[in-house]
Formats: structure tokens, C-alpha cells, sequence
């Protein structure tokens, strides 16, 4: 296979590339004097790299003012035009697209590039668009992309010399409709993702806020809270543990087969979808008794980032099994009266980008948090806000992994369709259906 050959085909499908069959044009530019963050009757709305996610996002736009009308009518898109990332920092980008599915008043900026089939190519523009989102061709252009200086721009000598297969016509609008389907599919989940975060950041709310109490309240210096509970400081409610005790290359790793029974935790763990509420496993199993340097924090720590951008993402889980930390970690090891994922939640709620220092790099320590006022309840109570919560985060876990299983049905029947591994059967009758 050539490498302007992204996918295989069938071989009753026809081929064309990129530069026979495709118009390209490049957005707008412009001088930072022309920017502005709201509309006006002089200004056109402008879309960016930010706005070319999964979807086309309108929610975040640029506004531009003394635009020339011959640039402004050059960066113009129209129904049935794919804008996609041409130039960015991160070679990764390059070559994610969306595809506009309505007439629309906004330009696009110099670092996308529009792209539409033309009339007598034999493409449709949806196909074309699910064409160019597959994961090998977005891989080649990712990998093919040019750069020296920090910015990786698309290689358009490579991009218009793809082939593109073309299956008939009513067979690439079989296609599209088929994936048109697991697309609304896909939204509908998100949006009840977004609606059970509302719901779980509503009960955090009513939980710590006394939405709905009746108990009679006190002043204190966490302000007024329910009687029954306690203000105290954060080196009343936990103990803070730094990070590793030592570097990771240091780790002896299980050997002869042994298992490991403890797990040294990175900032990167967080990531992991077995870690969204407790930290469950790291990529790193270590056997505790060959590695005594290396502290192990016992199960029901409070791990949050001691420095950098997961602060401000607000991480915070409660430990399920035995870790060590990077030292960019830190544990906070409850007191009596607490409960481990009683304070979790109190930290998630109050979001840990309030406790950081006003400095160039965010970062957290002792001094951050033992100061602080925090709330403790009975231990009834804060049994009761955990597992209503937890209800709450059940529900929303179920559906990020809906969502997660309908991307991957997506990324399936991309691959299948458009290579023709599957072919669609009656193709006129599943467009009418």
C-alpha cells in the first residue's frame, strides 16, 4: 500500500485524491487589533481551533472588526464545507475536522483550512468528512505534517495527493446515514452526561450549602453551618503526606512471577476511566516488602496534585488499594471524626484551585491547607451524603461508559464502512428508513 493510500477498498469503488476532487481554501488573518470578545454591528463572528472539536462548537467565538469584504467572503463557509486544523502546536490536531451542515455567517481563521468535494467528483460532502475523521487517515496527516519551529502545519503536497475510495452515490449516503445515527446516539448520551454532572454538583451543593436542612444553625469561622456539625481546621481533619520518598527508576519490579500488592501512582493515573472516583490500579505494581524505601499509603488516602495543571482540574480521589506517590502528589490522610470520602467530596465541592498560591506554577502545601476552615458532620450524616452522591456518580459513570462504548461503535463502523470490509445491504432502502 502507498502511503497516499489510506484505506483499502473494495474493488468495485472507484478512486479519486484529494487534489482532483477537492477545493481547498485557507481562512482568514488578521492583527490583534481587530479582536474582540463580544459581537457588534461592524464585527463577524470567527471560528478557531477551540471551536473544531468532536463537533462544531459555537459556544466560544471570536469576533473581528475592518475586515475586508472580498477576505471576509474568501473565509465564508456554507453548508456541506469541512473546516479541519491545518496549523498547531500539537501534531495531533492536525487533520481534525468538522463538517458544516448549515449556511452559517462565521468565518474560520488561517490556521484551519476549508475543504469541499467538488460537483463532478463523485463525492458527497458527508462522505467525504467521514472519509477524512477515519483514524488512518487522520494518522497520516498527523504523522506527514511539517514543522521546525514549534508550529506543525499540514503537508498539503501529501494531502492532495491522497486517494480517496468513492463508493456509488447511494452507497456513501447509506454510510452517512448510518452514522448519522450512532452520531445522535453519541450526543444524546453526552448530553445526559452533562445533565447527571449537574445533578451530582447539585447534591455536593445542597450537602454542603444545608440546602433543605431544618437543623437549627451556628456562626463559626466557616461561616454558618448546621449545629450539629464542627468548623475545624484542615491539621484538625487530616494529616498531609508529601510524595515519593524516592525516584521511580528506583522501583524494584515483581520478578519470578510474584504479584504485586502495592501501586506506585503518577498525576498521570488520574486519567485512567478505573480511576474517575477511586484510584483502582496505576500502570506500576510493585512488590512493598522488595521496596522499602517507597512509603506505601494505606487504603482510604485522599490523593490530590501537589503542582501543575491537575490542580486546577480539580483531582481528588480516595485510594482503594495500596500506592506510593510522585512526588508531584500529595496524600491527606484523614483523622478521627472524617471520613475519607466525606473529605473528597468537601475538596471536589470546594474545588482545589481556591487553596493555590498566587504564583507562576499552581502548586499546593501544607501551609495551604492546614490553615483552612473545614466541616465535618456526624458520622450519620456524612454516611448519608456519601451514598447519595454516590448514587448520583453510579449514574453518571454508566453513562460515560455508554458513551465510551458508542465511540468505539463509531470508530468501528468508520473503519468497516468505508473500507468496504461491511458493505450496507439494500442501501436505497436504509437511506428511506
Amino acid at each position: 500500500m502507498r502511503p497516499t493510500d489510506a484505506l483499502p477498498h473494495p474493488a468495485d469503488w472507484s478512486t479519486t485524491t484529494v487534489g482532483r476532487s477537492v477545493e481547498l481554501k485557507r481562512g482568514v488573518s488578521w492583527s490583534k487589533e481587530q479582536e474582540h470578545s463580544k459581537p457588534g454591528s461592524d464585527r463577524v463572528p470567527v471560528i478557531g481551533i477551540r471551536n473544531v472539536q468532536d463537533r462544531l462548537d459555537l459556544t466560544d467565538l471570536l469576533y473581528l472588526s475592518g475586515l475586508k469584504p472580498a477576505a471576509a467572503d474568501k473565509a465564508r463557509v456554507s453548508a456541506g464545507w469541512t473546516v479541519m486544523v491545518g496549523s498547531n502546536g500539537n501534531r495531533a490536531r492536525i487533520g481534525n475536522a468538522v463538517l458544516v451542515r448549515e449556511d452559517a455567517e462565521f468565518l474560520f481563521a488561517s490556521f484551519l483550512i476549508g475543504a469541499k468535494p467538488m460537483e463532478d467528483s463523485g463525492l458527497s460532502s458527508e462522505y467525504f468528512y467521514r472519509w477524512l475523521s477515519t483514524d488512518q487517515v487522520q494518522a497520516y496527516l498527523s504523522a506527514s505534517s511539517e514543522g521546525t519551529t514549534g508550529l506543525n502545519n499540514l503537508s498539503h503536497s501529501f494531502f492532495r495527493a491522497m486517494s480517496i475510495p468513492v463508493p456509488p452515490p447511494d452507497e456513501q449516503a447509506a454510510i452517512a446515514r448510518i452514522l448519522d445515527v450512532v452520531d445522535a446516539a453519541l450526543e444524546r448520551t453526552r448530553a445526559a452526561v452533562e445533565r447527571s454532572r449537574e445533578l451530582r454538583r447539585g447534591l455536593l451543593q445542597a450537602s454542603f450549602g444545608f440546602v433543605g436542612s431544618t437543623e437549627a444553625e451556628k456562626d463559626t469561622d466557616a461561616g454558618r453551618i448546621p449545629r450539629s456539625w464542627d468548623a475545624i481546621k484542615g491539621r484538625e481533619a487530616f494529616v498531609v503526606l508529601t510524595g515519593g520518598c524516592s525516584s521511580v527508576d528506583a522501583l524494584t519490579l515483581p520478578r519470578d512471577g510474584r504479584s504485586p500488592d502495592a501501586w506506585f501512582m503518577k498525576v498521570d493515573d488520574f486519567n485512567d476511566s478505573a480511576n474517575r472516583r477511586a484510584i483502582l490500579r496505576t500502570k506500576i505494581g510493585f512488590v512493598a516488602a522488595e521496596n522499602r524505601l517507597f512509603k506505601v499509603l494505606p487504603v482510604g488516602t485522599v490523593v490530590i496534585a501537589k503542582r501543575g495543571a491537575a490542580i486546577m482540574k480539580n483531582r481528588v480521589r480516595t485510594t482503594a488499594v495500596p500506592v506510593s506517590l510522585d512526588p508531584n502528589l500529595m496524600a491527606l490522610q484523614v483523622l478521627p471524626g472524617m471520613r475519607p470520602d466525606f473529605l473528597r467530596l468537601q475538596l471536589e465541592w470546594r474545588n482545589l484551585s481556591r487553596y493555590v498560591e498566587n504564583s507562576g506554577v499552581p502548586q499546593l502545601n501544607n501551609k495551604d491547607l492546614y490553615p483552612r476552615y473545614f466541616v465535618r458532620a456526624p458520622d450519620e450524616r456524612q454516611a448519608e451524603i456519601i451514598g447519595v452522591v454516590a448514587g448520583a456518580e453510579q449514574v453518571e459513570d454508566a453513562l460515560i461508559a455508554k458513551a465510551d462504548a458508542l465511540e468505539q461503535l463509531k470508530r468501528s463502523l468508520m473503519h468497516d464502512l468505508l473500507t468496504g470490509r461491511v458493505r450496507v445491504g439494500d442501501a436505497a432502502k436504509v437511506v428511506a428508513s
